[in-house]
């Protein structure tokens, strides 16, 4: 029986974003089993390309469809190379010297698409040593590789490159980390702040004659692992059935940031977790981000987006 509820509470969680499961934690983007592989794969493609120049085994880490996009800055359009071209331009670059690529520490990311595909994401650096001349530094870029599993064997079936013009650091923390939240408008941001607070007062009292105020009738509910919902009756239906003294969310404390949209309203973005009263489990902080339609002085959330 609890099995059962636990399968019909997690329906209730895509339309108001909490986590589909508790139990299970998803793999973190820079650790786990995926990771690992294709964090090899991608060491052995830069070993047979770099230092043997063996086209024929960086092959066999490509798909037949392989396509390689390369952005050559804002001056020049984006260079495109199928995999004839791919292998082509690897040879001719182990003729003109030694090439050497390393990755920022800490910028490698992988995401699962599905068990058959996965994106890769990451910084690097190229280096080049002429014949009898030091060694250079010829590119710092971006990549996001597309990974795709033929049998057992993870290949890479897109990659896109674009170019960094400013330094980049030697670690990615200070890459990475931004800047500290101010916002603009205290006066907006004091008011959005208190409105989700309002909001998911009602949620955890089951307030519901409130939260359809405060719902626009254009409700549109966008979640990243279930897609798209747009129907202001079905969430408030929902909240009713699985939410009501089951579940109760908590904002992530010091996370929300607000801007101003003009002629529209407010962006809202914060991390939020929450907890399953029935199991007594919690969920772990997960990114929203909630549009806020002002019309007439009336404030009504009118879209809302859920990332995991």
């Amino acid at each position: 029986m609890k099995k059962i509820f636990t399968n019909v509470l997690c329906l209730a969680f895509m339309f108001l974003g909490a986590p589909t499961a508790f139990a299970q934690q998803p793999e973190t983007s820079t650790s786990g089993p995926l990771f690992d592989q294709l964090y090899r794969q991608d060491s052995l493609l830069f070993h047979y390309a770099q230092k043997d120049c063996n086209t024929q085994k960086v092959q066999e880490l490509l798909t037949k469809d392989f396509v390689f996009y390369h952005d050559n800055g804002l001056d020049n359009p984006t260079s495109v190379q199928p995999l004839a071209n791919f292998i082509s331009s690897i040879n001719k670059i182990c003729a003109q010297g030694h090439l050497r690529r390393t990755t920022v520490p800490g910028s490698l990311q992988v995401f699962a698409v599905s068990g058959q595909e996965a994106i890769q994401t990451g910084v690097q650096h190229f280096y080049i040593t002429p014949d009898n001349q030091p060694e250079q530094l010829v590119e710092i870029s971006k990549f996001t590789r597309t990974w795709k599993k033929e049998g057992n064997a993870w290949k890479m079936a897109r990659e896109l490159d674009y170019q960094v013009s400013r330094p980049l650091p030697e670690t990615a923390a200070a890459l990475y980390t931004p800047a500290p939240y101010v916002p603009d408008d205290k006066a907006l941001y004091d008011t959005i702040a208190g409105l989700d607070s309002i909001f998911f007062e009602t949620y955890n009292t089951c307030n519901l004659e409130k939260m359809a105020d405060m719902v626009a009738e254009d409700l549109e509910f966008y979640h990243d692992r279930t897609g798209l919902m747009a129907s202001k009756t079905s969430m408030l239906e929902s909240t009713k059935k699985y939410i009501c003294n089951k579940v109760q969310r908590e904002i992530m404390k010091g996370s929300i940031e607000v801007y101003s949209i003009n002629g529209y309203g407010a962006v809202e973005i914060g991390y939020h977790r929450f907890h399953n009263l029935v199991e007594g489990s919690t969920s772990h902080a997960s990114k929203f981000i909630t549009l806020w339609k002002r019309n007439n002085g009336h404030w009504q959330m009118s879209r809302i987006i859920s990332l995991h």
